[in-house]
């Protein structure tokens, strides 16, 4: 058995550790809309007399929670839950009581979710 030659072998050590440590920068940052939307997002309108959730989970499920405080010092809430789904520029919310909406959406550069058909107020992300 002839050994190999120390040139050889430095060589080969070197295209072996530079192809191995080589990615898919392109590959890691892109995201899709279903990733972009995980999580809690609240309307940026929040006070103690009103709030607004969404909930997207990984399962394509979630659910959307309202608080609204009276003026004699009860309040109303309410827990609606969805089947959710979307593309690059819809996002769509089948509820469990037969409603759907369907609704342009876009993440803006300050990370928030806009969404006009569940208002021109944006949500940030929780």
């Amino acid at each position: 058995m002839k050994l190999y030659s120390l040139p050889k072998v430095t060589f080969l050590f070197i295209a072996m550790s530079v192809l191995l440590s080589c990615n898919n920068d392109e590959k890691n940052n892109t995201t899709t809309p279903e990733t972009q939307l995980l999580g809690v997002w609240q309307r940026s309108d929040f006070s103690s007399e009103y709030d607004y959730k969404l909930y997207f989970n990984t399962e394509g499920n979630g659910y959307s929670t309202e608080y609204i405080a009276q003026p004699d010092g009860t309040a109303i809430s309410n827990l609606r839950p969805f089947k959710w789904s979307s593309n690059t520029t819809t996002l769509t919310l089948d509820y469990d009581d037969g409603a759907t909406n369907a609704t342009p959406f876009t993440i803006n550069a300050a990370g928030q979710l806009l969404a006009s058909g569940l208002g021109n107020v944006p949500f940030n992300k929780l």
